[in-house]
Formats: structure tokens, sequence, C-alpha cells
């Protein structure tokens, strides 16, 4: 029964309109600041582009496959506001580390927002913000201001339903987002105690130093705009408080990579799903980075290493797939008017 009322909601927009026509993914690129921080970024909003409008293959970076959109087109008349997605990447990734995602979504009738985290995407990596994991909240948080309050979009978005979906520590950010308190010390002393290290705590006991700011990492970030939330291969998450995650109520999904060496699950996406009320755990036979961009066969591995690197026997593009749908039924079912 259950899997019979999924499969109807996927076969529906959020709407309750059917998805008959073919549609056509544009995307606009908006510059935003969040002044309180004087932190510039980009996000990326994904919506339904007019009729007419032709994709194009955009090439996100060398080693990635092309994604079809249509850059900076106009968007389709809209009858009434849309849900909103908003998507958040992880380390190394961009805001259109995701796109594949965000191109399901808007055809399954949601308006999406990938947003930029300055110091840990491509290009700008820096150490303090691989550690600083709570600016990235701040960064979702500022977004949606600057979003709901721009007068293109603000009327095109049902703000009373809008969702979330990360990927590593963009899912990390969005448990932070869903209430969780985030202690750095106990994050520290979990990696220095870890027997089998993953790839976060090692390098969290290399770049680790005492003068990093730290005292603001348990302030609250929650954001009770955001209703529902999908986290992909989450961590680090032995740093939250217990407490805190007893508190969450959205509902909530950790999809886990069961062969993740970056965020071992043990201390990351398995342990934050048990330690949320009413959450929900997809174990997955994939890695980390499975859920990241499809790869070119043989320039992604030479230029991108582990990144282009699954599992032996997992098909990335099916994962992809199966993720998705499970991400939209996952939204229809949470984010009812």
């Amino acid at each position: 029964m259950i899997a019979i009322i999924l499969a109807l909601f996927a076969a529906f927009s959020p709407s309750g309109q059917a998805n008959t026509k073919e549609i056509v993914v544009g995307t606009a690129s908006i510059d935003m600041v969040d002044k309180t921080r004087s932190r510039p970024f980009t996000s990326e909003i994904w919506f339904e582009a007019a009729d007419g409008v032709q994709a194009t293959n955009f090439s996100v970076l060398p080693p990635l496959q092309t994604i079809a959109i249509a850059p900076n087109a106009a968007p389709a008349a809209a009858p009434a506001p849309k849900p909103l997605i908003v998507i958040s990447h992880g380390n190394w990734s961009t805001r259109y580390g995701h796109g594949a995602l965000a191109i399901e979504l808007v055809k399954a009738g949601y308006i999406v927002m990938t947003t930029s985290h300055p110091g840990t995407m491509n290009g700008d990596l820096q150490t303090a913000y691989r550690l600083r994991l709570w600016e990235r909240s701040r960064d979702v948080s500022a977004a949606l201001d600057h979003l709901l309050a721009d007068p293109t979009w603000a009327a095109r978005i049902d703000a009373s339903r809008i969702g979330f979906a990360g990927h590593s520590f963009g899912a990390w950010t969005g448990l932070s987002l869903a209430g969780g308190r985030y202690d750095f010390a106990r994050q520290l002393e979990a990696c220095k105690t870890m027997t089998d290290k993953d790839q976060y705590c090692a390098g969290m006991l290399r770049d680790y130093t005492p003068d990093l700011p730290t005292q603001d990492s348990s302030a609250d970030y929650s954001d009770k705009r955001l209703k529902a939330f999908y986290l992909m291969a989450g961590g680090p998450g032995a740093g939250f408080t217990p407490d805190s995650l007893a508190t969450v109520k959205a509902p909530m999904v950790f999809d886990t990579a069961k062969f993740d060496v970056v965020l071992a699950p043990s201390i990351g996406s398995s342990l934050m799903a048990k330690s949320v009320p009413n959450s929900k755990e997809v174990v997955r036979d994939v890695g980390h980075f499975t859920y990241a961009p499809l790869c070119r066969a043989v320039v992604g591995k030479a230029l991108a290493g582990q990144i282009c690197v699954d599992p032996e026997g997992v098909d990335r593009a099916q994962v992809h797939a199966e993720v998705a749908k499970d991400a939209k039924a996952f939204f229809a079912a949470s984010l009812q008017p």
C-alpha cells in the first residue's frame, strides 16, 4: 500500500497537476551577500522555463558530464506558487553539483535553489571553513532571506512549503538548520578516539589549531522555514549534542553510503539517523561520492580522482535515479499543501 501511495505522489506535481509535457529546466544566478558577516556568495535558481526555450548541454567542470539546462531562461507562467527545495553541496563541489537532482525536482513541480558555500567549494577551499561548518547554516538562511524578498521569485514560491536536501557537509548543514546543536569540542574528541579514522577526522586532527575560533559552534542555527530534510552521506555527526537531536521534529531521511570512507556512517549518517526521533535511514551499497555528478569515463578519473570512483559494481546513474525517486516521494508526502 505504501509503495502505491508513493508511486501516485511521484506521478503528480506538488500542486496536484499531472505532469504530461516535457519540461525544460531554466536556471538563474543570483549574487547574494550576508551583510552580518560581509560574506558574498552566489545561489542558483532552477525552475520550469517558458514554452519554446531550448536546453543546452551545460558543462560544470571538465571531468564531469554535462547537464541539460537553459541558463538565463525566462520562467514559465505559474498559476500558483510552487514549493521550494534548497540544496546544499558538499566540500569540493559547486552550486551545480547536484544539478541532476535539481532538474528532477523541477520536473516534479518544485522551484529549487542551490546555494554556494565559500571556503568549502571548488576553487575556494579553506581549512577554517572545513572546520567551521556552521558558517554554511548561516549561508542557507541568508540565501532564503534574499530569495523570499526578491520581487521576481517571492510571488512564485510557497513559503510555507520549503524543503532541504544536502550531501556530505550539505547534509550536516541540514541537520544544523533542523535544530541540531553542534559542539566542536565533542567532534574533536570523537575524532581523537576513533580507531579507524575516516578522512574527515584525519584531516580535522591534522588541521585544527587552538587559535581557530569555535566558541560559536553551539549556537542555535535552526531555520523554521525549512519543513523537511533529505540528507545524503552526511557528517560529521558526533559533534551534535544528543539532547538537541532528540528535539528535532521535522520529517527527515538519512540516505547513508554504506562504504563511505570520507564521513564514516558510524559517526556520521547512521549515528545521526539513530539520534533523530522518527527519522528514516536508507542504506545504499555505495561510496561517499556516488551522489556526486556523473563523470566522463576517462577524463573524470584522471582529473578528479576519488570523486569519480565508486565501489565495484555501482552504477552511479542508476543510483542517482533511485535517490531522485525517493527524494521526490519524500517531499511530496512531507510538503503537502
